[in-house]
């Protein structure tokens, strides 16, 4: 793995030149920590400043997600269960629930040392369609939002604001799928051009649900429509206060609904991140043979992924 300091070579320049403007850059690239999730070398892993802190690593599970820090608490998502500050924790505990169940989980999130997680639950010996729940989780305590044998939504989230759950999920409604949104277990179905893309996501200011061609903030009801690219959607997008980003992928992203293009040797992103309109990104060649780190379009951090055994996959940033 290589880290780069392109900041610090900043600074050395403007050091010569002027030493308020390097005292004030140095300020704000000392503002921030910067989280990575990931895997080297096949050891299970997350970086904080480019500095590698190595996590329980289980036969079970293929790569850390998405991190979340809330206070000294470090959180990363896994497919079948969570790490907290290294060591792992199954749904199947953290729901407190028996072998005899079966549980998926999809989506995962922690706030305020919260532990949310949504997905579904069936028992074998009961009948169709009560054995099916399709449920969300805080902190082990399990709310329904329906029974029916149409449970599977690999594609939900989950996110709290203003101590409301918001799911993003299918539904049927009289025979019908639907997209849209649970609040609480309120759902609320939105049009989505038919396409099953249904993200959401929130901050201190708003909350979001977005699809293939729009982004509609739940709070003041306003739905922003977008002209999408074919590899559009299936990514979270990132909020920056009143700002929304929308993850394009092949080197484009949208910024309230307006295209940008951020040229790169590695083409794919597949994470983003916005905080104080500095943008954080985690990018990858088209082969995945090599993941970086970019903070404003300058490459910070990369790992060679030659053998398929090391991956950066998600970033998050914590403004100190």
């Amino acid at each position: 793995m290589r880290i780069f300091l392109p900041f610090l070579l900043i600074l050395g320049f403007f050091i010569s030149c002027k030493s308020d403007d390097a005292e004030m850059l140095e300020q704000k690239t000392n503002s921030y920590d910067v989280y990575v999730s990931g895997k080297e070398n096949n050891q299970f892993c997350y970086w904080k400043n480019g500095i590698k802190h190595n996590i329980a690593t289980n036969s079970s599970e293929s790569n850390p997600s998405k991190v979340f820090v809330s206070g000294n608490e470090v959180y990363i998502k896994g497919r079948y269960g969570y790490w907290k500050n290294g060591n792992y924790t199954t749904y199947y505990q953290a729901a407190g629930m028996t072998s005899s169940d079966v549980i998926d989980i999809f989506d995962f999130y922690v706030k305020g040392g919260n532990i949310y997680f949504v997905g579904y639950t069936w028992q074998p010996t009961n009948p169709a369609p009560d054995k099916y729940e399709f449920c969300f989780w805080k902190n082990g305590v399990k709310t329904l939002l329906f029974k029916d044998t149409f449970t599977y939504n690999d594609n939900c989230t989950i996110t709290e604001f203003n101590s409301d759950v918001y799911v993003g999920a299918q539904k049927k409604l009289s025979g019908n799928t639907n997209q849209g949104y649970f609040k609480n277990t309120t759902f609320y179905p939105i049009t989505t051009s038919s396409q099953n893309f249904t993200e959401i996501i929130s901050n201190e200011n708003n909350v979001y649900f977005t699809s293939f061609n729009f982004y509609k903030n739940l709070i003041t009801g306003v739905q922003t429509s977008f002209t999408p690219t074919p590899t559009t959607g299936g990514y979270l997008p990132a909020l920056d206060l009143n700002d929304v980003y929308i993850n394009g992928r092949t080197g484009i992203y949208y910024k309230n609904s307006n295209l940008i293009y951020s040229s790169s040797p590695s083409p794919i992103i597949r994470d983003l991140k916005v905080t104080d309109q500095n943008i954080y990104m985690v990018r990858s060649t088209l082969n995945n043979t090599e993941f970086k780190i970019y903070i404003n379009n300058v490459e910070t951090q990369a790992i060679q992924n030659t053998n398929f055994d090391s991956a950066f996959n998600n970033i998050t940033v914590v403004k100190l």
